[in-house]
């Protein structure tokens, strides 16, 4: 549990031999910053097949991109003082933090350099850094389904049995169960009253 709470690694991915790439995040982070990391980690595997310089810089402009697209972001900032209460009203709309909102609004010229600058000093000296954004604009975080539903549709609807799911997943039957939410089946006697 000490260990947990003493990670500095918001994700990663690993690249294993023979099987999918693997996004690794940090539980522990909130599900903004989630979303941002699991975009950042998205973006080194479909942009960087080979480390790179710039590679950083450029996985934070994708997960940007990705999450808060130049082009829609500019209405949500188009004649409106962009101030604290503006990006906190905006957070649970856009489902990234505050300083994401902020970063993105100094990239498509919403707020000037001096602005930029003032609402990045509002943000340090509310703490939000280092005690993270308030609680109260937190997010919940998401749980994916797709896969699930398609495992399910497989065993349900295209006749597959867990052994053959086994295989194709290279997981056993109980992982697959718990990974996505499919009932165990009862095995052995039941008392029923």
């Amino acid at each position: 549990a000490d260990l947990e709470k003493n990670v500095d690694v918001d994700g990663l991915t690993l690249r294993l031999a023979g099987l999918p790439p693997l996004i690794v995040l940090n539980s522990q982070m909130p599900a903004d910053r989630m979303r941002f990391t699991l975009a950042h980690e998205l973006a080194h595997l479909v942009m960087h097949p080979v480390p790179s310089p710039d590679m950083e810089k450029q996985a934070n402009e994708f997960a940007g991109e990705f999450l808060i697209p130049s082009n829609d972001i500019r209405r949500s900032f188009a004649g409106r003082k962009v101030d604290m209460k503006l990006l906190a009203r905006l957070k649970p709309e856009w489902r990234v933090s505050i300083a994401a909102l902020i970063y993105s609004a100094g990239d498509i010229g919403a707020i000037g350099p001096g602005q930029s600058q003032t609402l990045w000093r509002q943000y340090s000296a509310a703490r939000y850094k280092a005690n993270g954004e308030p609680s109260e604009l937190n997010i919940q975080i998401e749980v994916p389904s797709l896969a699930g539903y398609l495992v399910r549709a497989h065993v349900d609807e295209l006749g597959y049995s867990f052994d053959e799911m086994s295989n194709i997943l290279g997981l056993p039957e109980d992982d697959i169960r718990s990974m996505y939410g499919i009932p165990s089946v009862r095995r052995g006697l039941r008392l029923v009253s």
